[in-house]
Formats: C-alpha cells, sequence, structure tokens
C-alpha cells in the first residue's frame, strides 16, 4: 500500500479534517483564498505556508517571516499552533490505492522548462531575480524578498512559490491583482516565456533545464466552471458505470474522456477513441463490434473491434447520438451482458469495458421523438458530465492559447499574446469553441512577424472568423489547390492560413478536391 504525506488539522484532540499535501503546499489562515481555511478568532488571515521541498516538508511562519526568509522543517506527528485551540500536524498516512490526481489551474505540457528566474527590464538594464528553492514575496512593505516602490502594488502583494515539480505564484488578496500574460489570477503555475505583472511592474519569466514530462491529459483548467467539471471528473473516476459527456462541438469532449480515464483504477488499460457519426453505418459495425475473415466484401482478416481493442481499459463513443437504430440495439446488449460478438462469427467474446459516451445533441429530446432507444439512454445517463462552452469560460481562453501558442512554438516559431489581445479574444463568443480557437491563434500566429500577437492582428483574424464572406470559398479552396498540385501546405500558404484551417474548410465547404 503506498504511503502519501497528509497535513491533519485537530483541535484539541479531536481531528477535524485531513488534507493531502500535494507538491504545490498548502497556505492556512483564516482568509477564504487559503488552502485550508480556518474560520475562527486568535487565526490570521495568513498564518503558515506548508510546502514540500527535497523529500521533506517546510514551515513558514507568514506572521514573523512575511519575506519568507526563515524556515523551520515540520516533523512528523508534532502538532504545529495556529491560534485559538486550532493546530496543524503532519502525519504519515497508509491508504488502500493511489489518491486521485489533483486537478491544476492549467494542463501541463508534454515537455517544460522550469522557471528559474523573473526578469525585470530589457538590455543592459535588465535585472533578473533567481528563482532558488525557497518561496519569495514580492510587494511594497519592506520586509518582503522583492519590495518595490510602486504606488499599484499593495504592501504583501503576491508571493512566489517554487516546488519540485513546479512554480507557482498567488496572490495575496492584493487591491489591483497579479496577472499573468494578462489575465487575473489567484494562484498559477508560472510557465518560461510568459509574463507577471504587479503593479505596474512587468517580470518575464525566464526557463531553466528540462522539467519532468507528465502525462498532458489534463484539460486546460482556469475557470470555475472547469475546476466544477474536472471535480465531477475527479468524483466519477473511481466508479465502474458508463458515462455520458455532453457539450457543444469543439469543446473538448474527448479530453476530459482521457482524464477520466488517467484518473480511474483503469489507467494502465488502453484508451480507444470512437466517432459514432464519422463512419458509415457498415464501417461503424465493423469498428465497434469487429468482424471475421469474409464476413462481406473486402474483409480479407479478421479485425478486432473498438470493445475487444479497449478490453481492461476506456472505449470512448463519441457521437453516440449518430448510432444506427439497429446499432443502438446492439450496442444495448453489449452493455447488458458484456459480450461482444464480431461482425460474420457465432461466437461471443468477453469484455471488459468502461464506456464513455459524449454528444452534442440532447438525447432526451431524440428518445421523446424515437430516434434514441429510450434504455439504451438510461443505460449511457447514469453519470453526467457537461462541458460548458468557451464563451461561458472566458477565463480559460488566456492560458488555452499560452498552451497553443506553446505546442505550435516548432512551425511558427515563438509567440505571445500581448494583454489587450487576449481581452480581445475574450471578448468574441467563440462558436467553434475551442477547436476554433486554436485555428484563430495557428492563423494569427502565421501572419505575425513579430514576437507578440497584438491586439491589430487578433482583430483582423476575428473579423474573418465573425464574416463568413470574408473566408475563401469552395472555388478558390479548389483552384489554390489545384495550383500547388494537390499539396495542402503549399495552397494554404497561398492562401495566408495555416494547413489544419485549410482542412477545416474544406470538410465545412465537402469539397471534392485531391489533396494530400
Amino acid at each position: 500500500m503506498p504511503i502519501c504525506d497528509v497535513l491533519c488539522l485537530s483541535r484539541g484532540d479531536v481531528r477535524v479534517r485531513t488534507f493531502p499535501l500535494g507538491a504545490h503546499g498548502l497556505e492556512v489562515g483564516s482568509d477564504p483564498d487559503c488552502d485550508i481555511a480556518v474560520h475562527a478568532s486568535g487565526v490570521l488571515s495568513r498564518a503558515l505556508l506548508v510546502l514540500p521541498a527535497g523529500g521533506t516538508v517546510y514551515l513558514y511562519d507568514l506572521a514573523i517571516a512575511p519575506g519568507l526568509t526563515d524556515r523551520a522543517v515540520m516533523p512528523i506527528d508534532r502538532p504545529v499552533s495556529i491560534g485559538a485551540g486550532y493546530s496543524i500536524t503532519r502525519s504519515k498516512a497508509v491508504v488502500e490505492s493511489s489518491p486521485p490526481a489533483r486537478t491544476e489551474l492549467l494542463d501541463r505540457f508534454p515537455v517544460a522548462l522550469r522557471p528559474i528566474a523573473l526578469v525585470q527590464g530589457r538590455g543592459r538594464e535588465a535585472q533578473a531575480l533567481r528563482i532558488a528553492d525557497r518561496p519569495l514575496s514580492i510587494g511594497a512593505d519592506p520586509d518582503n524578498a522583492v519590495a518595490l516602490s510602486d504606488r499599484a502594488v499593495s504592501r504583501f502583494h503576491c508571493r512566489i512559490e517554487p516546488s519540485e515539480q513546479a512554480v507557482v505564484v498567488r496572490d495575496l488578496g492584493s487591491t489591483n491583482g497579479t496577472w499573468v500574460d494578462g489575465v487575473r489570477i489567484r494562484r498559477l503555475e508560472l510557465r518560461p516565456g510568459g509574463t507577471l505583472r504587479v503593479g505596474r511592474t512587468e517580470f518575464r519569466v525566464a526557463g531553466g533545464g528540462r522539467a519532468e514530462a507528465p502525462p498532458s491529459v489534463t484539460p486546460v483548467v482556469a475557470s470555475s466552471a472547469m475546476l466544477a467539471v474536472m471535480a465531477d471528473v475527479d468524483r466519477f473516476a473511481r466508479l465502474p458505470w458508463p458515462a455520458l459527456i455532453r457539450g457543444e462541438t469543439g469543446v473538448g469532449k474527448e479530453l476530459v474522456a482521457r482524464a477520466l480515464h488517467e484518473r480511474s483504477p483503469r489507467r494502465g488499460g488502453p484508451f480507444v477513441g470512437l466517432n459514432g457519426g464519422g463512419l458509415p453505418r457498415d464501417l461503424i459495425e465493423s469498428e465497434l463490434f469487429g468482424h471475421e475473415r469474409g464476413a462481406f466484401t473486402g474483409a480479407v482478416q479478421s479485425h478486432r473491434g473498438a470493445f475487444e481493442q479497449a478490453h481492461g481499459g476506456t472505449l470512448f463513443l463519441d457521437e453516440v447520438a449518430e448510432l444506427p437504430s439497429d446499432l443502438q440495439t446492439r450496442l444495448l446488449r453489449v452493455l447488458e451482458s458484456w459480450h461482444v460478438r464480431r461482425v460474420g462469427s457465432e461466437f461471443e467474446r468477453n469484455v471488459d469495458v468502461r464506456l464513455v459516451c459524449a454528444t452534442h445533441r440532447d438525447l432526451r429530446r431524440m428518445v421523446q421523438e424515437g430516434s434514441f432507444r429510450a434504455d439504451l439512454y438510461y443505460r449511457i445517463h447514469r453519470l453526467v458530465i457537461d462541458v460548458p462552452a468557451l464563451r461561458h469560460r472566458t477565463d480559460d481562453i488566456g492560458p488555452l492559447a499560452n498552451h497553443f501558442l506553446s505546442s505550435m512554438a516548432g512551425e511558427v516559431g515563438s509567440k505571445r499574446m500581448s494583454a489587450k489581445a487576449v481581452w480581445r479574444l475574450r471578448a468574441y463568443s467563440w462558436p467553434g469553441n475551442v477547436r476554433e480557437l486554436r485555428n484563430a491563434l495557428e492563423l494569427a500566429a502565421v501572419g505575425c512577424d513579430s514576437s507578440i500577437i497584438d491586439e491589430d492582428r487578433v482583430d483582423c483574424v476575428l473579423r474573418q472568423l465573425a464574416d463568413p464572406a470574408a473566408r475563401p470559398n469552395a472555388g478558390i479552396l479548389r483552384r489554390a489547390i489545384e495550383e500547388h498540385g494537390g499539396n495542402l501546405s503549399a495552397a494554404a500558404r497561398a492562401l495566408g492560413i495555416p494547413r489544419s484551417t485549410l482542412r477545416d474548410r474544406l470538410r465545412d465547404v465537402s469539397s471534392p478536391v485531391d489533396a494530400r
């Protein structure tokens, strides 16, 4: 059984609550923004910071060391008083299985550079503040590790909290807010290449050596709406029942399904995805249930269907509402017996699969209209996760933009958004949701000669997105592709759009072109 560190909050001899001690540490105090909020007289608004580092847990007394220059090792099972009869102690907790992954404010990049310094100014006047292994506070008060003579900065404005896995900035209830890449934050992981603004003072985040590469299956999470989604994911992950993910096209339903899989006991097994609406009826039957050799014309060898491929893991069935009625019946039979029969076979095979379905349609209405089986609906409707549209979670737009620009840096170079550009993105309605945002950022980055994408460039792209008449029509697309010998990359460059955007436009207009 694995062992993990926990913090136990006690009053007298009574244990009040236990908190897992994660990589980012925990702040204790009476302020509601603290990780552990103790609502009692005698408890300071920000009393303690408990931070793991190098296999040791350190305790920072925020009352006597606001600049966080002093620290003490926190011993196991020895209580530390925080006032009003409350104490906090660290202990080793033995658990039956690994705790579910905690939701981060942002998903991790496949390979990240750990921030090592905050840089203020440019050229010869630039000053670097190295991020060591201890937290440091920033504010106007001289007791801060970094004292700024800036009237827009609060006495104790924000705090940088480094750990082995990440560097986090935490706002300390400042008046004017702490801003990362143009977005006001409470607590956020710093990324190399980003900006941190405190009052009127701006720092650039400089990176160092390679960090460990954790799995990048967690959606970008900064808004309260997506935090609620990931809370549902954490609650449902350990349950064996089918789950249904609902949301508009392009909101990231598959990414949520992957997160559900990675947090589940089946995370060591396969994750298999299949789009129920993207294939002809005969092909979807074969892809879902498999077929034997000779079952139909062209079946030159046997094929394991998605259920067999996902054995021991998770099957993600997207656009489940598009399944024909006879395949709905077959799917229901599998869910009732957990036996699957390949097309053209007389034998059934046992399967051990968790089914996660997704749809952008109203299944309840389809049941009422008779186009979707009621018994299948109730089978897959046991655990429901609603992913909100991007226009309802605009706090995610800035972090998403940074993530996408980082992921395409190899093709378009290192780019970042100006603060005003981020606000332009937040003001747009995004009918195509996250998928449309990525396409817009690709388009903005391809046409930007500077390392900073400003609001003018974003305005140009958004006008094109908002006005379908401004987009190349099917004839223009076809002519560009033909003139470049069917090469989509060359045609996209000639049109001034990314290759992925060109592919999306071709699907939109159903243009039958010979492209490669």
